[in-house]
Formats: C-alpha cells, structure tokens, sequence
C-alpha cells in the first residue's frame, strides 16, 4: 500500500497530521482573549500612560516571540509529514509514528518553551519594572487555556482525520492502542469547561462586583464570549467524534458479536480510554474467535454437545456420578462385508455422508453423541443434559434416524442400500472422566450402556431394525402415546446376562 500510492495520494492521508501547523494561530486568539479579559477586570499592571504604551509594546514583542517559536517547534514537528508524499523514505514514517504516540508530550514541551521564552522576555526587559508579579496570574490563565484549547483542538482534528493513521500503520497495529503517554478525557473534557465556560462566567461576576464600566468590558468580553462559543462547539464535536461515535460504533459491534460474527474488530486510533475500550473489546473478540474454531474443530472429533451442556447447566460431577438416562446404539448391519468393496477414501466417503444423514435426529430430540466408533454411533438422554422425557426423546430419535436411512438410501449416492440396527436402553448409568492426568475422555459406563450394546446387536436376530427395551418402552409409552407402535419379540437372553429381558421392536 505504502509503495504504491501516489504524491497526491499520500498528501491527501497525510493532511490530518499537517493540519495542526495551525494550531499557534488559533492559540494566539485565545492568548490575547484571555489576557486582555483579565487585565481589564484585575487592573492594567503598567500604570501610566507612558509605562502603559512600553508596557504594551513589551507584551506585544512577547506575544509575538511565543507565536514564533511555538510555530516553529509545530513545524519542525509536522516536518517529515510535510516532506514524505515528495519523498517517501521510511524513516520519516518511523519519525511520524513515534512522535504520535508522544504528542501529548510533545505538545506540553511546545506550549511550555513558549510560556518560557515569554516570561524570560519579560523577566529581562527594562520596560517591565515592578510589573511582571502582577502580570504572571493574566499569562498562567492564559495559558492554562492555551492548554486546554490545544488538546482539545487536537483531538478533535485527529477524530475528524484519521486517514493518516492508516498509512504509518499496518492493519494488525491498528487492533492495538498507540504506545505512549496520553491525557484522560476527564482532563481534557474538564479542561474545556473550567477554562471556557466557569472562567468567562468568573470574569463577568468579577466585573460587575467590582462595578467596572461597561465601556471598558466591551470588547474583551466579546472577543472571550465568542471565542469560547467557538471552543465549545468545537469541543462538543470532539465529545461526538472522539468518544459518543466510537462508543456507538462499539455498541453495534458488540451486538453483531451476540449474533455469532466475529469478524468485527475495531481500529484503534489513539491511547485514551476510549482507545483502550476498543483494544479490550477486541482482545475479547479474539479470545471468542478462537473459542469458536476451537470448538468448530474439536466438534469434529469429540462431542462438543456434552461439554456445552456440563459448562450451561453446571449440575454434571466431573469426577463421576449416576444419572438416569436413555442410551441408544446404531451399527450398520454386514458392514465389514460392505467395506471391503471400497477403498480407503471411498470407505471414509460414505461414513461422512451416512453419518450426516443419520446424526441429525439424534440432537434434535435432545440428545447427545458420546462417541462415533467406526461405524456405530452411541447416544445419550438425560435430563441432566436437556432431555427431560429422555425415553421417548430416544424412540423418537430412533424413528426419525428410521427415514432419515430411508432418505439417504433414496439419494442415489450409494450403489446398493445400507441398513442399521438400533437398539434403545433406559436407567441408571455412571459418567465421569476416565482415563489418565494426560488424557482424559468424558464418558458414560455401566450395565445400561451394555445393555444396549446387546439390543443392537439382537436386531440381526430378530430381523428388524430398531429394539427397545420393555424399561424404555414402560417409560416411553405415556409421552409418546399412539404416535409410535411396539410389538413384543418375547424373552431374549442377552450376552453377559443370567436372567432373560423382554423386548420389543418398533413397528414400521
């Protein structure tokens, strides 16, 4: 970007920085406003006629030589701003981005070398006598509102321009506030109240107790009520600009980033606060992004419902604990046959494309996928992790995976058809972690989750599809009604178990 622009380019980003040049002119207003304000409402320091006209010719000489050198200091400042769009070398973008992150300082040493200058000036001139402890309180105010004009004024220049800011700065910098001192806005904003708004009320009060003629108010207090207007417009747009404006900004981006778009990080200009805010605010945008892809990818691999569900309801015991569940298997029926036919890729392929077809009713009726193993899926219901009926949530999961087979079977991407088994199991069960401190795995053991293991794999037996046990058909039957049909398949003995359990298949 920096190579390529153009002079005029360059000149036109760059015209935020060097517009401050001007800034002395301004201050010179403000100076004279003041100063000539405080002598004619405290008393003219000089005296005489004759020592008032030496007096005045001294001031004038002082005010002239702090404009001067204050302009001077400022272009010096803006220098390398001035010359980069002719000639642009990297060492003046090096010099314009550190003399940024210290304008406040470099600001503060302008206006005190001009101050300096001033009372040296006064201090050595024979014009002066007696006067300069009774002219020093008329500077200090003047330039206490030198002061806050001057921040004021420079915020507001730099919220109103800040195409320069992208120029000596890469995208990545832009996320980060500026390295370097800053004023806080409750000095800046305060600044521009006490200074153009109580002092000229101050003034005013001051002449009217002090019964000053009107005549001699006229024009000093003019000129100060119209300057001060002028500040606190201006002072005013920068409240807008520099702070109500981002601040909305941010508001919007906060609520874009409830809605799940991340992509909404903000520029960071300055240092203040206000700066701060939006670094903060993008710090947390990142650490949410990351957090989404992280659980976008690791989703993938194991069952990010499980932990959404432990961090939102907060009940589940980490460390192992019993809990009432429905557990369900899925296994497709002769699948080593069916795979030897396909090649590695192929075999990944079409496990991809059951999977998505079969899964989807699984989370729909509140349940949660523990774990894929090859190509059997296993699924938990439980109350404790959003399935209340958590017996009928499973026959109706169980139903829906029926068609959602029959769907996948009807595509056309497969050149024979598939077939599953399911088998349904309610009770109790335990879950916890297990494994070592280097590798744990959430999961679900105990005769419940056998027990279901075994019905899937009855369904060979009994030549159908899905098996249910009589338990999850004595918990199911009340909420699911006449919606699903059970047949009994009588007495089965189960692998593993010495008495015989009575099952039941669910009608086509």
């Amino acid at each position: 970007m920096l190579k390529t622009s153009t002079k005029n380019e360059r000149r036109t980003k760059l015209k935020g920085l060097t517009s401050i040049a001007v800034i002395p002119i301004y201050l010179q207003f403000v100076d004279g406003a003041f100063f000539n304000m405080y002598t004619a409402v405290f008393g003219d320091p000089a005296g005489t006629a004759a020592a008032r006209h030496g007096f005045s010719v001294m001031l004038t000489s002082g005010r002239f030589l702090s404009a001067g050198l204050m302009t001077l200091l400022m272009y010096l400042w803006v220098r390398p701003a001035i010359l980069y769009p002719a000639d642009p070398r990297p060492r003046y973008l090096e010099t314009m981005r550190r003399r940024i992150g210290n304008l406040y300082r470099d600001a503060g040493i302008m206006l005190g070398a001009a101050l300096t200058a001033r009372l040296l000036l006064l201090f050595f001139s024979g014009t002066a006598g007696g006067a300069l402890t009774q002219v020093l309180p008329a500077l200090l105010v003047s330039y206490v509102a030198q002061a806050c004009a001057l921040l004021i004024y420079v915020d507001f220049n730099f919220s109103m321009n800040q195409d320069f800011m992208e120029l000596l700065f890469t995208r990545e910098e832009l996320y980060s506030p500026r390295r370097g001192g800053y004023v806080p806005l409750y000095v800046k904003v305060g600044g521009l109240v006490f200074s153009f708004a109580l002092l000229p009320f101050v003034f005013v009060y001051a002449a009217l107790h002090k019964s000053i003629a009107a005549d001699s108010l006229v024009e000093p207090a003019s000129s100060l009520l119209f300057l001060s207007a002028i500040t606190l417009f201006v002072g005013l747009r920068f409240v807008f600009h520099g702070i109500q404006k981002p601040l909305n900004g941010l508001i919007d981006k906060m609520r874009r980033v409830s809605e799940g778009d991340f992509d909404v990080k903000t520029r960071v200009y300055f240092s203040d606060e206000v700066a701060r805010l939006k670094a903060g605010f993008n710090e947390m945008v990142d650490g949410l992004k990351e957090r989404a892809e992280l659980q976008d990818t690791f989703g993938k691999y194991m069952s990010i419902e499980i932990a959404r569900e432990l961090i939102k309801n907060k009940k589940v015991n980490l460390g192992g604990e019993d809990m009432e569940a429905a557990v369900m298997f899925c296994d497709i029926r002769n699948f080593t046959s069916l795979s030897e036919k396909m090649s590695a890729s192929m075999l990944v392929e079409f496990l991809n494309g059951y999977f998505h077809y079969i899964t989807p009713p699984i989370a729909a009726h509140h349940g949660v996928i523990s774990k894929f193993m090859g190509d059997a899926v296993m699924a938990i219901y439980t109350p404790l992790m959003g399935s209340g009926d958590y017996a009928a949530d499973a026959v109706r999961a169980a139903v829906d995976m029926r068609k959602a087979l029959s769907e996948y079977n009807d595509s056309g991407k497969l050149h024979g058809r598939v077939e599953f088994g399911i088998g349904v199991h309610c009770g109790k069960l335990v879950a916890g972690n297990i494994g070592t401190a280097a590798r744990l795995e959430y999961t679900f053991i105990g005769d419940t989750v056998n027990i279901a293991s075994r019905l899937e794999s009855k369904t060979k037996d009994f030549n159908t599809d899905i098996i249910v046990s009589e338990a999850a058909v004595v918990k199911a039957s009340g909420s699911l009604g006449g919606s699903v049909a059970f047949e009994p398949l009588g007495k089965a003995a189960l692998k593993g178990k010495s008495e015989m359990m009575e099952l039941y298949k669910v009608a086509n």
